[in-house]
């Protein structure tokens, strides 16, 4: 599972007996909202944006009128959840402490693997400059330490360390549960709009429509718009797609860290711990590829 991962020679460790090459390190960023913005964070505002408007603005008010407050809130109050934790967890800086006391966005020195073998060494980091704790590691993409490192995650363009790991839990558990919810609403209305279609016009907007029932409103109460039934129809469809998609990817990314979390793992170890096996496989198939010799 390497979803929200930078490619694990981005980070540069102090004990694994890595050398990383040599790079011209320029300046750091501090959190999500430095530049250059990546493109899976666009995308994933795009989605909750897309998952809002369509959910609370044209699946929900179609409901049945008593559904109508359970349809509002219980996914309502998921997608708020989700946003103040996604804000909180971009905008934090989950540098290690002693970095964040440096002024450390201006010019960082530059590594060179001639003079030292690792980037960190005896706990002190030659790029950031100063001393750092065991569980800092440097991130190449951010060009800075982070304490308690798990891994970079493009999706909130940012590290995700100690300072903010649960907040990144709590926006991907929050997200799986409003879009669940929403899910459910657009499975509803998919197939109530074959069964008994009236049973989604309860709104008093549709009062005018009695007799046109290939015509429907969205964005009810508030802005109603008018538009056409296959409209509802496709708009319902792509939400469940989408949305199960992306539920179904959630939900593998908890059931990932759920298992790190057993094991006392972080992504960042895990990754080691998985890189001897693939270098054993791939030996084994140039054994197996290679012809017997005399």
């Amino acid at each position: 599972m390497n979803i929200c991962n930078k490619p694990p020679n981005k980070t540069a460790p102090e004990n694994f007996g890595e050398a990383v090459p040599e790079v011209q390190v320029q300046r750091a960023r501090r959190n999500g909202w430095s530049w250059p913005l990546h493109l899976f964070q666009i995308i994933a505002w795009l989605l909750y944006l897309f998952f809002a408007l369509v959910g609370f603005g044209i699946l929900v008010p179609l409901l049945p009128r008593h559904w109508l407050p359970a349809g509002y809130i219980c996914p309502g109050v998921c997608f708020i959840y989700h946003l103040v934790v996604h804000l909180t967890a971009v905008s934090i800086d989950p540098a290690d402490a002693n970095v964040r006391e440096k002024n450390y966005l201006g010019p960082l020195a530059t590594f060179n693997r001639n003079q030292h073998a690792h980037v960190i060494e005896n706990h002190h980091c030659h790029v950031c400059d100063v001393d750092v704790s065991a569980k800092s590691k440097h991130c190449g993409t951010c060009n800075k330490c982070v304490c308690g490192f798990d891994h970079h995650c493009k999706w909130l363009n940012n590290c995700v360390g100690e300072r903010n790991y649960w907040l990144f839990l709590n926006s991907v558990l929050s997200a799986i549960l409003g879009l669940g919810l929403l899910l459910l609403v657009a499975c509803y209305v998919f197939v109530e709009f074959f069964i008994d279609p009236m049973m989604l016009r309860s709104d008093r907007h549709f009062d005018a429509l009695k007799n046109h029932t290939d015509r429907w409103f969205v964005f009810l109460p508030a802005a109603p718009v008018e538009t056409w039934a296959s409209a509802i129809l496709v708009t319902a469809g792509i939400f469940i797609l989408l949305s199960l998609m992306t539920v179904i990817l959630l939900g593998h990314l908890l059931t990932f860290h759920i298992y790190l979390m057993w094991n006392k793992l972080t992504t960042y170890e895990y990754i080691l711990q998985q890189r001897p096996q693939q270098e054993v496989k791939e030996g084994d198939k140039q054994l197996e590829s290679c012809p017997p010799q005399v």
